[in-house]
């Protein structure tokens, strides 16, 4: 003969069957918020307890929030002119350190840059040697102060010609040390050099060789991944509860950090943006992750107790927590302050060395609703 297991809710309703029985016994007794009930009958019916766990006062649990970067630590590296995509040296999550190559292009304007600093450069050493010369004539009494100031003149218009090729050429990505190879006759080329303007992490690689890109299209995101941001979203209604400076936790990966600045304005969900720094287990989360997070409140002196789901019991609009005492358990009102997947966040008038009632929740439940409604 094949055994069948029984239906998950088999042991219920065994429990709920054996609840009956007690009740026809006359077993079970119960006022208008408690149940009257012997750790045996407890023990028949299921019933198991736990003991009441305090949270420091004002936390706010189970919120929704997002990891980001922050805006500081975001760099896009953009093609400093239009041309090929000959290289690329590195891909998306890839570490990289400043100045080093992520992309080289082959770029026609390089060449036409190159010779506008060479001619500049001459141009330059030409304005120095006449403003040399006509010092030497000034100075000797054989031209006129006038014709020497607009050879000075003709001077620093070659000399701000010539930074400004300079650069030019800096902007498209040479170095010095490669300007003034250019500038020796060594160095004239097409290909532009793509590098790293800070250490950081390759977040997004939008170049491919041989794409043809323009001027300033952006070829790499790059951020640097510690400290994160935590965009987290607060209920409106509990707005006044925190403060710039809060702790925020995320228990899930043991990351840690501050509020750092609070949002002026309501969302369609009736939440507000609470950004935090988190500067502790950084590298346990992700840009774009979605996390649970907790964060301190400001309210000195008020109570909350983390309770399972389980142990909570709505009822007429009410809810509540079943209190072990001696004569049974005791139905205690609570307010729900927030609430996660597995557990909650509430407040009452609760001591906090109670035990409250896990299992076994619905023949209480039962007991009190049955006996109240005679």
């Amino acid at each position: 003969m094949k055994y069948h297991a029984p239906h998950k809710s088999a042991g219920r309703s065994a429990r709920l069957a054996a609840f009956a029985v007690l009740i026809l016994a006359g077993g079970v007794a119960a006022a208008a918020d408690l149940v009257r009930l012997t750790p045996e009958q407890g023990k028949a019916l299921g019933v198991e307890t736990v003991a009441l766990v305090a949270r420091q006062a004002g936390e706010i649990q189970g919120l929704p929030a997002e990891v980001t970067v922050p805006n500081r630590q975001l760099h896009v590296v953009a093609a400093p002119l239009a041309g090929l995509v000959e290289h690329v040296a590195v891909a998306a999550n890839a570490t990289v350190k400043k100045g080093e190559l992520l992309a080289r292009l082959q770029s026609p304007q390089l060449a036409e840059i190159q010779r506008g600093l060479l001619q500049a450069a001459s141009q330059l050493q030409l304005a120095k040697d006449n403003l040399e010369r006509d010092d030497q004539l000034l100075r000797e009494g054989i031209i006129a102060a006038s014709r020497q100031r607009a050879t000075k003149s003709q001077h620093a218009e070659a000399a701000a010609a010539y930074a400004e090729r300079r650069q030019a050429l800096r902007l498209a990505g040479l170095s010095d040390a490669a300007i003034a190879k250019l500038q020796s006759g060594r160095g004239m080329g097409g290909g532009v050099e793509v590098v790293a303007p800070a250490a950081g992490v390759v977040l997004e690689q939008m170049a491919t060789p041989g794409q043809r890109v323009e001027a300033a299209a952006p070829l790499f995101k790059l951020g640097q991944l510690d400290p994160l941001w935590l965009e987290v979203q607060l209920p409106v209604a509990r707005l006044n509860e925190v403060a710039q400076g809060a702790a925020v936790k995320v228990p899930a990966s043991g990351a840690a950090g501050r509020v750092i600045s609070i949002g002026r304005s309501v969302g369609t969900n009736q939440t507000v943006a609470v950004r935090a720094e988190i500067a502790t287990g950084a590298d346990r989360l992700r840009p774009g992750q979605f996390v649970e997070a907790s964060v301190a409140a400001s309210s000195a002196g008020a109570k909350q107790w983390s309770v399972p789901n389980a142990a909570l019991v709505r009822t007429e609009g009410a809810l509540l927590l079943f209190v072990q005492t001696a004569q049974g358990f005791r139905a205690q009102k609570v307010t729900l302050m927030s609430e996660g997947a597995a557990d909650s966040l509430v407040g009452g008038e609760l001591k906090g060395d109670e035990r409250i009632a896990v299992r076994g929740v619905a023949a209480l439940k039962a007991a009190l609703s049955g006996i109240g409604g005679e």
